[in-house]
């Protein structure tokens, strides 16, 4: 699983979780509510029966599911801190022993570290928190000082909510949803999103649930809102376990999906642990020789080519946070596994080109041999070393298809890409996954946003100057990286198809110019009288099929590996990512929510790429070569 960080340590259950690696069940329950409740008792009757059902089933969805995920199951509670239902749920949530509490706060006290459930201005006591310390599960938006007016403030709480929740539980009088960030507009979000709702309704006797699958007969959510009530169904723990299992759960049918078997061969076949000896010592052995035969082939036909950049470290404050550091330590641990498993690959088809070219030219090296010398120990001898390299090409080709190899590195490079993304857009608040999305498709993504999941929200006190210096790292890192990145890709792809390119022409050239010769030397032997060795003939067929075999190679090079669309592709990805630095702009002079949205296109324009790549390599599986 996921190895330790080198950033600074974290305190607390998720900082030990996030140091051992694991990729534990975390599920986020968001809350949203009235501040005025006429009847408290009531309201705490109803609240206690709807989070119990959630203890319920969530416990049945860890046990369904705990073959897939490693530590305890976990549940965390997103919640304000506002008068009337917030601090009955927040109570109810701890004295049922459910989970952690994580508290967000829209404004921030002027000159002070008090934060405020209302407008600061209104000078009400009622809805001034005293902030738990620092390291504690909480989330503080200084609103003014990121230039959001009253709604938008109450608007980024509900946002962060709904983004981060896999269940809301919303006590709602079915009234207006049109305020911004009140509890109709978060519900709303929330619908949108596609999450399960435990709607509480002022009056009512119990609590209900909402099947978002129910909502397919209204073309909007809003719609749907003015018939909530048909929709609702009772709420059962079972029901409400069953819809959370289809969200959390990995995807797969069966020992036999795709999928499931793809997620359990990664996870049981660590290519960076060693086996014990002599198998460790072979696999050590490989890893520097064979296996470093693509990166010195790309280090001499890529040619000469800029150097990479080094990014600015990680803002310290960033670098601290529990939920960074795991990001960090999984994407870490997939790219490493990912570069690991390209170079395996890649050098596998390197190999299987150079021993077919190895194996034609000892096939065809006993012609040279003089005319008149028996013949038997040459043709042997080539033919053991040719049955030799055979052998050994047919054994490399079978270990990469029963190894999946291609497969398990486009695994590997998707989800650390992806996990990249996230790393790029956690610390300002969301994920591109936070638009309405059905439940994940691949176990790339579930995993990733199991690793998401269980990171939570970034915590403390997030104002201009931290917004600002944690965007213009993500920016840095993301934006730059990549543009860098992709300009560096396209120079060396470029670089290698011109030599591959060269190479194939010049075995071409040699064919042509030795056929030629010896048709000349034909043409002329009647007029001459000069008859030509024995060896030169040798020569001729050596060459013929020497030449053709290199030619071959280069365009199975090609036709793995895709110099010539890497490049093209490479250098439409650098122009972009260089249009959205530009778009971007000076981050400090920037609103808020423009910022987001550019680095939001940009995370979604990492993971659409190694979508793709994704399944360009899918189609281009390891060719033996004859």
């Amino acid at each position: 699983m996921d190895p330790q960080t080198n950033s600074a340590p974290a305190s607390g259950a998720d900082a030990g979780d996030a140091a051992e690696g694991r990729l534990p069940l975390v599920m986020t329950v968001g809350f949203t509510g009235h501040r005025v409740i006429e009847h408290p008792a009531e309201a705490e009757r109803l609240v206690g029966e709807a989070l119990t059902a959630v203890g319920e089933a969530f416990a049945a969805v860890g046990r369904t599911q705990a073959a897939a995920f490693d530590g305890a199951a976990r549940l965390r509670l997103l919640i304000g801190a506002a008068p009337g239902t917030d601090r009955i749920v927040a109570a109810a949530w701890r004295a049922l022993e459910l989970g952690q509490a994580h508290l967000i706060y829209p404004f921030r006290e002027p000159g002070g570290l008090a934060a405020y459930t209302d407008d600061p201005r209104k000078a009400d006591a009622e809805t001034r928190v005293e902030t738990p310390p620092e390291g504690a599960a909480w989330t503080g938006l200084d609103s003014a000082s990121l230039g959001l007016e009253h709604d938008q403030a109450h608007a980024e709480v509900s946002r962060w909510i709904v983004r981060h929740a896999d269940l809301l539980v919303a006590w709602w009088n079915g009234e207006s949803s049109h305020a911004a960030g009140g509890t109709g507009d978060t519900l709303r979000r929330a619908l949108e999103a596609g999450l399960p709702v435990i709607w509480i309704a002022p009056g009512e006797p119990h609590p209900r649930l909402v099947d978002p699958a129910r909502l397919g007969h209204h073309a909007e959510a809003a719609e749907a809102m003015a018939h909530l009530a048909a929709i609702a169904e009772p709420l059962d723990p079972h029901r409400l376990a069953a819809l959370l299992a289809s969200a959390l759960a990995p995807p797969g049918h069966g020992a036999d999906d795709a999928e499931e078997k793809a997620r359990r061969d990664y996870a049981q076949v660590d290519p960076l642990r060693r086996q014990p000896a002599p198998i460790g010592q072979v696999q050590a052995l490989l890893d520097h020789t064979l296996w470093r035969a693509f990166a010195l082939f790309e280090a001499v036909a890529g040619g000469a080519r800029s150097r990479s950049r080094r990014g600015a470290g990680s803002p310290s404050g960033l670098a601290r946070q529990p939920g960074f550091q795991r990001l960090r330590a999984a994407t870490n641990e997939a790219a490493v596994r990912a570069n690991h498993l390209s170079s395996v690959h890649r050098s596998e088809q390197l190999l299987l080109v150079v021993i077919a070219i190895a194996a034609v030219f000892t096939g065809a090296l006993p012609a040279l041999t003089a005319s008149g010398q028996p013949l038997a120990t040459p043709h042997t001898l080539a033919a053991a070393v040719e049955f030799t390299l055979g052998v050994t090409a047919f054994f490399i080709a079978a270990a990469a298809r029963r190894r999946h190899r291609h497969r398990r590195w486009s695994d590997a490079r998707r989800l650390a890409e992806r996990l990249r993304a996230a790393s790029a857009t956690w610390p300002l608040g969301f994920d591109i996954a936070a638009a309405r999305l059905p439940p994940p498709a691949t176990w790339t993504e579930w995993r990733a946003r199991a690793v998401i999941r269980a990171a939570g929200p970034p915590r403390g006190w997030i104002d201009r100057p931290r917004f600002d210096a944690e965007a213009s790292w993500v920016a840095d890192q993301l934006i730059g990286g990549q543009a860098d990145y992709h300009a560096r890709q396209r120079q060396i792809a470029e670089h290698i198809e011109g030599f591959t390119r060269r190479v194939e022409g010049a075995a071409f050239g040699v064919l042509m110019l030795t056929l030629f010769g010896y048709l000349v030397i034909g043409w002329t032997a009647p007029y001459t009288g000069w008859t030509p060795p024995h060896w030169v003939g040798g020569l001729v067929t050596l060459v013929s099929a020497v030449a053709p075999a290199i030619g071959a190679g280069c365009l199975a090079l090609e036709a793995t590996n895709g110099f010539g669309e890497l490049a093209q592709h490479s250098e439409h990805l650098a122009a972009e990512f260089a249009r959205m630095r530009q778009q971007l702009g000076g981050i400090e002079t920037q609103p808020y929510h423009h910022v987001q949205a550019v680095i939001r296109r940009a995370a979604q324009l990492v993971v659409e790429d190694a979508d793709a790549w994704r399944d360009r390599v899918l189609r281009r599986r390891i060719v033996r070569g004859g």
